[in-house]
């Protein structure tokens, strides 16, 4: 539900109030309440003598700007949206915040340094740049805009757009079609009444406050209802398990029948024709001895056959044992998961589910959370951590498959003279371009290299793509950083067009790579 335009109205009037003038510090993603990535950023902005914490938010159902206590959790790797924020706005001066008066769409304008500038004497200062935030704070399709001055658009957060628009780098932004008429009275009945609260961020933490209260029950509503599917399913799995294996025991039950089979077989010495599939022998253990007919292996001897019998005998006593104990542990198995079940209660916080979804992933009650593998891939797991590819003249380029492989690539693979390359303001795969021993790399070979960089990283739907290259011996991974972190001496840059015609046939040349 979008909050209304008054209410917007108020924190905007907030804002003004306490971030101009103001600058921004650093641009940092967040994570939900159930500890998934999202495409809301915080924005730590520091005024005169105070440090503020601005949330920007597209939440599908509360779209939401407004200032935070606190800076954020964070996903383990930066967000496309969000390492573009970081190039572009760290530092820059908040100059305007405005509420547009037809519809629910704040803007934010902003003097930010040219990331792309480069100095040309010692003494250039570098020259600032307008660029404006645009929040669609709608219902629906909310989404935010960074634009140039021209009105052009850098980046935008992932989702549908609202209207036939496009958001796409480098063309021009389009407002939203406003709605014929704002209403007032959206909110819910039980949003503070921010009208009567000062703006010196009362107003930000009572909706915060209040946000934060709705989301986290609806979060608790959706994993309340995972948690009692998964532990529907694992009854029924565990209750299947209890009747195969409370068929094994009646199974075991009849060891003793192969026992006296055994032994009624040892009076028929002389009487069994060698490959006989039976024999009729009598019965002593029941009154009058009448003729019971024994089945026989007709390959084997007599005396092959009773041992056969009196080793199925003694294997079937040896697993009561443990089939009794496998019974019980499954047992206990299902009454800890009707336990579960039982305590999953409509009072129960999102806290405490997320606590029980833990312990019982821990205990292996429920399944751990598998990542996507991509279907048709029988023995990925055997792959190398790379995809191989050949430049024009031959050369190797190693292209790392994921984060981790990314590690992998760059620390255990890559030789000290090859040369390493990476999308330089987007998160992305780690390449490695295949040098001789005190070879310079060919331009030609360079560009396909840094073509590869752009087209499997973040970035790759921009006009331009900036590359950072340097030797892999310059290239160096922090301890306990994240998958695919690592930190650069020196190096170059290279600037290539993600849609370079050469790209279809660096691509084509992975099979015969």
């Amino acid at each position: 539900m979008p909050l209304s335009h008054h209410t917007l109205d108020l924190i905007t009037e907030e804002l003004r109030s306490l971030l101009i003038p103001a600058r921004i510090q650093r641009a940092f993603g967040c994570l939900d309440l159930q500890g998934a990535s999202d495409r809301a950023v915080v924005l730590q902005i520091r005024s005169p003598g105070h440090t503020h914490h601005l949330r920007l938010d597209p939440h599908r159902r509360w779209p939401r700007v407004h200032l935070v206590a606190q800076k954020p959790t964070q996903p383990d790797t930066p967000t496309a949206w969000t390492m573009l924020l970081r190039k572009w706005i760290h530092g820059a001066w908040i100059t305007d915040i405005a509420l547009s008066p037809r519809d629910r769409v704040i803007t934010l304008d902003l003097e930010a340094v040219d990331p792309d500038w480069e100095p040309v004497d010692d003494d250039d200062q570098a020259p600032r740049v307008p660029l404006r935030l645009v929040a669609e704070l709608v219902g629906g399709s909310p989404k935010i805009f960074l634009l140039r001055e021209s009105g052009t658009i850098l980046g935008a957060t992932p989702g549908p757009l609202l209207g036939d628009r496009t958001d796409d780098p480098g063309r021009p932004y389009t407002l939203p079609a406003p709605p014929p008429e704002l209403s007032q009275d959206t909110d819910p009945h039980d949003l503070p009444p921010l009208d009567d609260l000062p703006p010196d961020g009362s107003r930000s933490q009572a909706l915060a406050s209040f946000l934060d209260s709705h989301l986290g029950e609806a979060a608790a509503d959706e994993l309340r209802r995972a948690l009692r599917s998964s532990l529907k399913s694992a009854a029924r799995r565990t209750r299947r398990k209890v009747q195969n294996i409370e068929a094994d025991l009646e199974k075991i039950e009849d060891a003793e029948e192969f026992q006296r089979r055994g032994e009624l077989l040892q009076s028929a010495y002389g009487v069994v024709q060698r490959g006989a599939s039976s024999v009729e022998v009598p019965d002593y253990y029941q009154e009058g001895m009448p003729l019971v007919e024994i089945p026989l292996d007709p390959a084997k001897s007599l005396q092959a056959n009773i041992d056969r019998y009196f080793h199925q005998y003694r294997r079937y006593s040896a697993a009561r044992q443990r089939v009794e104990d496998r019974l019980l542990s499954i047992m206990e198995r299902l009454d800890t998961i009707e336990a579960a079940r039982a305590e999953i209660t409509a009072e129960l916080p999102l806290q405490e589910l997320q606590a029980l979804r833990e312990d019982l992933r821990s205990r292996r009650l429920l399944k751990k959370k598998q990542p996507r593998r991509t279907p048709g891939r029988k023995g990925a797991a055997s792959l190398p951590p790379y995809r191989t590819f050949l430049a024009l003249s031959g050369a190797t380029i190693l292209v790392g498959r994921g984060a981790r492989h990314n590690d992998e690539l760059t620390v255990s693979v890559a030789r000290g003279r090859d040369l390493w390359l990476h999308a330089r303001d987007f998160a992305g795969a780690h390449v490695v371009l295949r040098m001789e021993k005190d070879a310079d790399p060919r331009s030609e070979d360079l560009l396909d290299a840094a073509l590869l960089a752009a087209h499997f990283s973040r970035g790759k739907s921009d006009t331009l793509v900036d590359v950072t290259y340097t030797r892999a011996k310059h290239v160096r991974k922090p301890s306990n950083a994240p998958h695919g972190l690592v930190t650069v001496s020196g190096g170059s840059t290279l600037a290539v067009r993600p849609d370079d015609p050469r790209l279809q046939r660096l691509l084509g040349s992975e099979n015969s790579a």
